[in-house]
């Protein structure tokens, strides 16, 4: 008899360690390396309105719906890398454009709230 007992006591703590296992919850995805999304902010020219071009350096017969088209690279420090000009009405307008757009203060892109370096497409308006 007392070999039943001893093997019910053995069996009823199988069954209990098996339950509690059973119970324990349990994912198939990790939680530690989740990230919500990515997030992309453009890079931007912080004062717009401080690029400036002397009227006397404009070329004559500028019209006055005059821009240029320019895709400048910003770097992770927020300046002007690598200017090009896409569309101008004049060499030597486009000329003065990209070295105002070179001194100019940019705010970086930044990715997942880091800063990189990204391109930029920017038209400048010229008017007299």
């Amino acid at each position: 008899m007392s070999r039943h007992l001893i093997a019910s006591l053995l069996l009823s703590t199988t069954a209990l360690s098996a339950s509690a296992m059973a119970t324990a919850p349990s994912t198939d995805i990790p939680t530690s390396n989740l990230v919500a999304a990515s997030q992309y902010v453009a890079p931007h020219l912080v004062s717009p309105m401080a690029l400036h071009v002397s009227a006397s350096d404009l070329p004559e017969g500028v019209p006055a719906n005059a821009s240029v088209l320019l895709r400048v690279d910003v770097d992770s420090y927020g300046h002007a890398k690598d200017i090009r000009v896409l569309r101008t009405f004049s060499p030597e307008m486009s000329f003065r454009v990209a070295r105002a757009i070179s001194a100019a203060r940019f705010e970086p892109a930044t990715f997942n709230n880091h800063k990189i370096d990204a391109p930029l497409n920017l038209v400048v308006n010229v008017q007299r």
